[in-house]
């Protein structure tokens, strides 16, 4: 099949059919979620997509994460894929997406690769976990965000770092490093305290790292607020969950920050247009 070449606007719309889907399957299997980072300051601040963001991001809660995994692979409609480490040399961080089949997303951060390496259309879906503000969860989180940048430096092209932080990626990618053992250490780490008895909740593979470390309370109930032509669910506190990633979230970026992801999107209209 022969890909064709996507605007950014029609990226938008796969992305509300996968959320939609996405929706569908955790209210009927009774799976809580949240909108996070990009995605929820969109709902916010744009009632919809971050103009130039180009994909979108949930949050589950570890206890119902691997629930969600077995029912997507299940259940998902056939034009859709779970893709996690398992299943994509892209993707060697604890999370998944639910990707739409037969797309493809160029992005400068993987450098040159096969042209199997890529990964398509799709939401990402992350666990969120427990942690305590105890001096044990305080050492557990510094060493579990060290692994968690060793791992990053070792998938990321050199072309895209400068000065001191290309040497340092330079030298991470020459260790004698495991992937596999790499990333199973760190799920154990994140996985140590019960999320049900913790008082904060932590998307320890989020962008914004330590910031992504947030008390309970503030994600509280899943709250649906309107995204685009969709309901979604985010966070009950919005504005506390914005503010401690963002800090004053509605002012917008300076242009030359407004940028995407991925520099080009691609599709078969075969699975477009089932």
């Amino acid at each position: 099949m022969s890909l064709r070449k996507i605007t950014l606007q029609e990226c938008h719309q796969e992305l509300l059919h996968i959320a939609a889907a996405f929706d569908q399957l955790c209210r009927k299997h009774h799976i809580p979620y949240y909108m996070l980072g990009g995605t929820m300051l969109g709902a916010i601040r744009h009632r919809g997509f971050i103009p130039w963001d180009d994909d979108m991001d949930f949050g589950i809660p570890r206890p119902f994460f691997q629930q969600f995994c077995t029912w997507a692979e299940q259940e998902l409609p056939a034009k859709y894929q779970l893709v996690s480490r398992k299943n994509s040399p892209a993707l060697q961080k604890g999370f998944v997406k639910v990707q739409l089949r037969g797309s493809k997303l160029i992005e400068k951060v993987f450098g040159e690769q096969d042209e199997s390496f890529y990964n398509g259309i799709a939401i990402d879906v992350f666990p969120l976990d427990g942690v305590n503000d105890t001096k044990t969860s305080r050492r557990t989180i510094r060493l579990a965000f060290l692994l968690l940048r060793i791992q990053e430096g070792r998938f990321c092209s050199l072309s895209i770092r400068k000065g001191v932080k290309k040497a340092v990626a330079y030298l991470i990618k020459r260790l004698p490093i495991n992937d596999d053992r790499l990333a199973q250490r760190i799920e154990r780490l994140i996985q140590r305290e019960d999320y049900h008895t913790a008082s904060r909740v932590a998307n320890f593979y989020g962008h914004w790292k330590e910031r992504e470390i947030i008390d309970k309370p503030i994600f509280g109930t899943p709250t649906l607020y309107p995204f685009e032509n969709l309901y979604l669910q985010g966070a009950e506190r919005y504005d506390a969950y914005l503010s401690a990633l963002y800090g004053d979230y509605m002012q917008l970026p300076p242009e030359d920050k407004q940028i995407t992801h991925a520099d080009e999107f691609y599709v078969e209209e075969e699975w477009v247009l089932q």
